[in-house]
């Protein structure tokens, strides 16, 4: 494939930027990702699985896998190698997140699959060159959506929260956990633009 190296790198480079969190390890993949214009395109395409599998091991939070999306400006070639890397930096974040819920972790758990196709679909479009690939990816794949179907069916589920009229968060916290100090969380989940107004209708972790 007759990607863009440049666009790659930066879109590498921002991803990096976005998720990795270890000083040393960005610092390592800023260095590798300067000299991987340099290098041939097997052994640059070798080098940007690597530096994806960082990038994808450095996801911790629900924040971080979201930030792991395609350049809605890339094209051709180019976009094709970017849907590989991602389903694959889908593949290892995915099962390193604490999902907060467990709708959440089937929504990733789709994202996964739904971007595990798209690739697959890529290597299987290059015939024969991409029969190791296609194989590799179809198996990191499936091992990823089998541990976050796992972890979707021991998460917390949601229940829909309704008062008749708009509460404090830290007020609604306690009446649901007997903590207070979890007033943030539902300010989260209920996308609040204050905690001292919640909306009347919304979504909660039960427990």
């Amino acid at each position: 494939m007759a990607a863009d190296i440049e666009t790659l790198i930066d879109w590498l480079s921002g991803l990096a930027s976005a998720i990795v969190s270890d000083s040393d390890d960005l610092g390592d993949l800023t260095a590798r990702l300067e000299e991987m214009a340099a290098l041939g395109s097997d052994d640059a395409a070798a080098e940007a699985l690597s530096i994806m599998q960082v990038i994808g091991e450095s996801v911790s939070t629900e924040v971080q896998f979201a930030a792991l999306k395609l350049d809605p400006d890339a094209t051709d070639d180019t976009l094709s190698v970017m849907q590989v890397l991602l389903s694959f930096g889908l593949a290892i974040g995915g099962p390193r997140v604490d999902w907060r819920s467990r709708p959440s972790a089937r929504a990733a758990r789709q994202r996964i699959s739904d971007a595990g196709v798209t690739g697959v679909a890529v290597a299987a479009a290059m015939g024969v060159d991409g029969n190791d690939l296609y194989a590799w990816l179809a198996s990191v794949i499936a091992m990823s959506v089998r541990i976050v179907s796992e972890l979707a069916a021991t998460a917390t589920p949601m229940v829909t929260v309704r008062t008749s009229l708009s509460l404090p968060s830290s007020v609604l916290a306690h009446k649901l956990y007997g903590d207070p100090t979890r007033a943030q969380e539902l300010v989260d989940g209920a996308g609040s633009g204050t905690p001292l107004v919640m909306p009347t209708t919304f979504n909660a972790l039960a427990s």
